[in-house]
C-alpha cells in the first residue's frame, strides 16, 4: 500500500511538471507572437503625431477665431490626424508682444501677432496700416497676396520668424466719449489709445489727437477710468470686448485694416516636411477665406446692431480728403525708408485705377 502511494505521488509530480512546462512554452510562443505583431504594426503605422500649440491674443468670440477653428479641422483631416493644432485664444499664453518674443526665442511654435507689433524690430510691415491706403477687405486680400506684399512679409525671416497666414477682425474707426468726429479738428486734444506703433502714433498726431500707446488688454480699464477719451478700433472688437459699455460715439472712417499675422518660429517651420508645410499653409488660406467671405461680414452687422441697441451713436465720415491730406507726410516718410515699402505703397495707390 505504501509503495502504491509513492508511485501515485511520483506520477502527480511528473504530471504537474509537464503541465507547467507546457504552460511555459505557451507563454513563450504568445510573447514571441506578440512582439512580431507589434513590430509589424509599427511598420504600418503613420509617422509620429505633430502637436502644435497655437497662441492667439484675440478673443474666442471674434470672427478670426471661427476661421482658426476651421484651420484646426482642415489640418487634422488632411493629415489623417497626424498634425494636431492646439488653438489657445483669449491671450491665455500672453499678449501679442509676449508671444512675438517667445516665437523669436523658439520657446513658442505658433501665434498671432498684430502687424503693429513688428514696429519694435522692423518698419516694413507698418506699410500695411498706412492710414487710408487699404480701405476695404478686397484691397487687403489683394495686398497680402501681391508680390510686393509678400516681399514685405518675407523680411521677418531676419527675426527667425515666418508668416504663414493672415487674419482680420475689421477695418478701424474712431471711437470716443466726447463727440462725433467729422473733420480732423474734431480730434484736437482727444486722448486716443493707439496700437504700440511709431507710424500710427505719428499719424494720429498729424490728425490732431493725443495718441497713447496701450496694450489691447488695457483698453477697457483705461476707458472706464477716463485715462483715455477713446481709441481707434474695429466694430467687432467694440462688441466682443464690451468696449461699448465705455464708449459713446463711433465715427466710421475706415482708416486701415488691423491684420493679425499667423507667425511661426522659423526653425520649427523648417523642421517640417514640405508636404506638412503645405497642409498647414493651405489650412490657414482656407481659414482666411472663410473669415473675409463669411464670418467677418456677418459679425460686423451683428456687432453694430448690438452696440446701437446699447446706446452707442454711429456716424459715417463721408469726406475723408482732409484726413488723407493731414497724414500725407507719413507716406513721404515711409516711401523713403525702403524700396520694398515704396513699391508696395505705389501698388496700392494705383489699385484698380
Amino acid at each position: 500500500m505504501m509503495k502504491k502511494n509513492i508511485w501515485v505521488f511520483v506520477a502527480l509530480i511528473l504530471t504537474m511538471t509537464m503541465i507547467i512546462s507546457g504552460c511555459s512554452g505557451s507563454t513563450d510562443v504568445a510573447s514571441t507572437s506578440g512582439e512580431a505583431s507589434a513590430t509589424t504594426g509599427s511598420e504600418n503605422a503613420p509617422a509620429d503625431v505633430i502637436e502644435i500649440t497655437f497662441a492667439d491674443y484675440g478673443s474666442n468670440l471674434m470672427p478670426t477665431a471661427d476661421g482658426f477653428r476651421d484651420v484646426v479641422e482642415y489640418v487634422k483631416e488632411k493629415s489623417n490626424g497626424r498634425i494636431i493644432i492646439n488653438y489657445v485664444p483669449d491671450a491665455v499664453l500672453g499678449g501679442a508682444a509676449e508671444s512675438m518674443q517667445q516665437l523669436m526665442d523658439g520657446t513658442m511654435q505658433m501665434a498671432t501677432v498684430g502687424s503693429g507689433e513688428y514696429s519694435r524690430f522692423t518698419d516694413k510691415l507698418e506699410a500695411f496700416q498706412l492710414p487710408f491706403l487699404i480701405t476695404n477687405y478686397e484691397m487687403e486680400d489683394y495686398a497680402f497676396k501681391s508680390e510686393e506684399g509678400q516681399a514685405l512679409l518675407d523680411t521677418v525671416e531676419d527675426l527667425n520668424l515666418k508668416i504663414i497666414g493672415i487674419a482680420e477682425n475689421g477695418i478701424r474707426h474712431f471711437a470716443n466719449n466726447k463727440r462725433p468726429i467729422n473733420v480732423p479738428s474734431d480730434l484736437n486734444g482727444l486722448v486716443l489709445r493707439v496700437v504700440p506703433s511709431n507710424m500710427l502714433k505719428d499719424s494720429m498726431e498729424l490728425l490732431g489727437a493725443n495718441p497713447t500707446p496701450l496694450a489691447y488688454g488695457e483698453i477697457y480699464t483705461a476707458l472706464q477710468n477716463k485715462v483715455i477719451d477713446g481709441t481707434e478700433i474695429n466694430i467687432t472688437s467694440l462688441y466682443a470686448m464690451k468696449f461699448y459699455e465705455t464708449i459713446k460715439y463711433v465715427s466710421e472712417i475706415g482708416m486701415y485694416p488691423f491684420p493679425s499675422t499667423v507667425t511661426v518660429n522659423l526653425d520649427f517651420w523648417n523642421s517640417l516636411s514640405a508636404d506638412d508645410q503645405k497642409i498647414i499653409s493651405d489650412g490657414f488660406a482656407l481659414g482666411s477665406k472663410n473669415v473675409f467671405e463669411k464670418y467677418l461680414p456677418e459679425f460686423e452687422i451683428k456687432a453694430k446692431d448690438a452696440c446701437t441697441e446699447f446706446g452707442v451713436e454711429f456716424n459715417a465720415i463721408s469726406d475723408t480728403s482732409a484726413f488723407k491730406e493731414a497724414v500725407a507726410p507719413v507716406y513721404t516718410n515711409y516711401k523713403s525708408k525702403d524700396p520694398k515699402i515704396k513699391a508696395f505703397i505705389e501698388l496700392m495707390e494705383n489699385y484698380k485705377k
